[in-house]
């Protein structure tokens, strides 16, 4: 992996160097202080001024068609954004160059030897309309030199190859810079880089301003090409690379763009140097963003292909991008993508904890008769999702989370496909999750759950791969967990729906996630995969960035490390949905159809104006006990728990209202749904039969004692509207704050409890 170009601190260096030399100044346009009519004069007269110079090109000439040439070993701008001659100093207007209506050529097209240093500046670039397989629609580049740009748009620009910028590095130190501002959108390549070919040179986009590559295509015209429809980076006879930021924040990066192959970017060499697309985010706000690309043969967002390519992504998003297969990526020919692994480019920015350090969500694999995969490697190929512990960087960051697609398989094909600190969940295959033949398959810290596959399908698919299963989740009820012709498996501290196709080496137990339909891939406190496994010596961190081995339960009882992709980091809560906050009541499950909705104007806790629950019935007899909706919360240990929340019911303080009720059923082992057997012990709460919102004096007190400790410790919390004979017509009562905590007396756990 190739670090940060000395070339660019050069460049900034060289740029101070020179900003004190007497630079010369040459004014393109009609009127007072003009010292040129064409831009091509200007050029030819600063190429003969010694030292830095600079073109302006004013508004006061429409510059149409154009093609002009430069060929400097100096420093030149060309900058527009002035009015006239004699405005002295730029706005925000771009100034129009276009090579509409003249010859097939590009607007510009420049030679630059070492040392040279051309910048654009405000400037839009359109029209360049090259024949055959001309190169460079907009812009030509090529040489030793440095093209930096920077507030500029290149758009509506046609060439064989690179329809709107064509940059071509003879020397190692040709560079390709996109500054802030700028936008190379709606030009075609008839081959190949619709928006940008690159070849054998160092491109970057790494300013944090509002720079895009959009809506470009790469027609691959009489199946010749079609690679990259946003950019294409190309080595033959030098290494070639691409580093990419966090790009413009309405649209990302690589936006809209269209190609055979690679649809926002392609990576190819075909000789012994390397290629390579380093993706990162740069802007702490916003993860570089890959979307809406699209292929028509292979690799929707990314494609790379040959042994001396490869994709490197850190706190990268592919979204919405599709193909016929590997939608959001498509490795070909011994070629490497690797995901939130190895030493970071110096200018990304880290990861936000306690969230997703990059996702590949909602692309689509669009085959009609058989869909491919969203992310596949063909034979020989490495696919590396984040690192091993005992490999944990200083940096250590989070993982990534894969969620919202839809394909014949999330993973697919014959390549080496190690998946490590991941969250697979509510994706839609037709076919298996993972599909790998030949070649190792890990998966190891992570979740796969929440997914709708395909029937007579698995998790897990392999032929003649050596399987291994660490400390990971993979949870899809009525599913096979692994289907294997061959091959080996290995699997340790592993939880899963069936443990026969494992031959019983992972344990089939409930993990209890908080909520995968709606992406919380959490485990709930309860959950046994909780402070199941030991720690390992590194720089541990969870697929959203946060500490490892947190230990909540008293050392030595058992592992302090969660099993799957996220460690839970406090016991509480031990209620989930207790606020009412979302705009529905998930994870309560409804006990009498009808009588319970949630009333978003009325709330007693969590965030201003974030509703309640609402149990309600029509024509109620007195004292009626309505059962509105119930919560299954299975215990972290024994202890006594102490129950309690806010009601209110429609007593006005002289007659007695409906009644707010908690009732409660204990029991020892209550299964996955907290309703095995007889409760063990039940009771109920009084909240408030008054129409102002009142939280109990004392709790509800449940001992859960450790001498009928069962395997599925549990309480159940239901919500009941009583109707009181005093009160006419329907029954009413509201509920909010619902919460279940552990007495500081029973000092068995560790997050502040004691």
């Amino acid at each position: 992996m190739k670090p940060l170009s000395l070339h660019l601190i050069g460049f900034a260096l060289a740029t101070t160097l020179v900003s004190s030399a007497q630079a010369a100044v040459f004014t393109v346009g009609s009127g007072p202080g003009c010292t040129h009519g064409t831009i091509q004069s200007a050029i030819n007269a600063a190429n003969d001024s010694a030292g830095p110079d600079t073109v302006r090109l004013t508004r006061s000439l429409t510059y149409e068609p154009e093609a002009n040439a430069i060929n400097t070993a100096q420093e030149l701008t060309v900058e527009g954004g002035y009015a006239t001659c004699d405005q002295a100093n730029p706005d925000a207007t771009n100034t129009i160059v276009s090579g509409t209506g003249g010859v097939h050529a590009p607007v510009f097209t420049i030679t630059a030897p070492t040392g040279a240093l051309i910048h654009l500046r405000r400037l839009t670039i359109s029209g360049g309309d090259g024949d055959g397989g001309s190169t460079g629609g907009g812009i030509h580049f090529e040489g030793d030199g440095i093209l930096d740009i920077v507030d500029s748009l290149i758009t509506q620009n046609t060439a064989g190859y690179g329809g709107g910028i064509y940059v071509k590095g003879t020397g190692s130190h040709t560079e390709l810079v996109l500054g802030a501002n700028v936008v190379v959108s709606n030009n075609t390549a008839r081959y190949s880089g619709g928006g940008i070919m690159a070849q054998g040179v160092e491109m970057s986009m790494t300013d944090a301003g509002n720079s895009s590559i959009l809506l470009n295509k790469a027609l691959g015209t009489g199946g010749t090409g079609g690679f990259g429809g946003g950019v294409y980076v190309y080595a033959a006879d030098r290494p070639s690379y691409a580093y990419i930021g966090s790009g413009a924040a309405a649209f990302g990066a690589i936006y809209g763009n269209k190609a055979l192959y690679g649809g926002g970017v392609a990576v190819l060499s075909t000789g012994g140097d390397t290629a390579e697309l380093q993706l990162f985010a740069t802007n702490p706000a916003h993860q570089a963003y890959v979307g809406f690309n699209s292929a028509s043969i292979q690799g929707g967002g990314i494609y790379v292909s040959n042994a001396k390519s490869a994709a490197r992504l850190w706190n990268a998003v592919i979204d919405n991008n599709d193909a016929p297969n590997g939608a959001a990526a498509y490795m070909a020919s011994s070629s490497r993508l690797y995901v939130n692994f190895a030493a970071m480019h110096p200018a990304a920015t880290g990861c936000l904890v306690g969230a997703d350090c990059g996702r590949i969500s909602n692309n689509v694999a669009n085959a009609d008769s058989d869909p491919g995969a969203i992310v596949y490697g063909e034979n020989n190929t490495t696919i590396q999702f984040g690192y091993l512990p005992t490999a944990a960087p200083a940096d250590a960051r989070g993982g990534m989370l894969i969620e919202g697609n839809t394909a014949g398989s999330v993973f697919g094909g014959s390549g080496t496909t190690q998946i490590y600190r991941s969250i697979i969940g509510n994706n839609n295959t037709s076919s298996d999750v993972i599909q790998q033949s030949s070649k190792p398959l890990s998966v190891v810290d992570s979740t796969i759950a929440g997914n709708v596959i395909g029937g007579g399908s698995a998790i897990l698919r392999t032929v003649n791969s050596a399987v291994t299963l660490q400390r990971a989740i993979l949870w899809q009820p009525g599913t096979t967990v692994i289907s294997r012709s061959g091959g080996t498996v290995a699997v340790s501290d592993t939880f899963v729906n069936e443990n026969i196709s494992t031959a019983f080496a992972a344990y089939a137990l409930n993990p209890f996630l908080v909520d995968p339909a709606h992406g919380d891939f959490n485990l709930r406190a309860g959950s046994k995969a909780v402070d199941f496994a030991p720690a390992i010596a590194g720089n541990e961190r969870d697929a959203y960035g946060q500490p490892r081995s947190v230990d909540l339960f008293n050392p030595g009882l058992d592992g302090p490390r969660d099993v799957g992709a996220l460690e839970r980091q406090t016991l509480q809560p031990l209620v989930l949905n207790g606020d009412f906050d979302p705009a529905d009541l998930r994870l309560w499950d409804v006990v009498s159809a009808g009588t319970t909705t949630r009333d978003s104007t009325q709330d007693a806790s969590g965030a201003a104006n974030s509703g309640s629950a609402h149990v309600t019935r029509a024509s109620p007899a007195n004292g009626q006990e309505t059962y509105g909706i119930s919560q299954c919360i299975h215990l972290p240990g024994s202890a006594t728990y102490a129950l309690n929340g806010w009601g209110r019911g429609t007593g006005n303080g002289i007659v007695l209202g409906d009644k707010a009720r908690l009732r409660w059923e204990y029991r020892h082992n209550g299964g996955d749904d907290c309703s095995n057997g007889a409760a063990d012990a039940s009771g109920w709460l009084d909240l408030s039969g008054s129409s102002t919102w009142r939280r109990a004096a004392q709790p509800a007190l449940i001992e859960a004692a450790q001498v009928d400790w069962g395997d599925s410790p549990s309480i159940k919390v239901i919500l009941v509207a009583v109707e009181t004979p005093a009160a006419v017509g329907a029954t009413n009562a509201w509920f909010d704050g619902i919460t279940l905590e552990i007495l500081a007396s029973d000092a068995i756990f560790t997050d502040g409890f004691e």
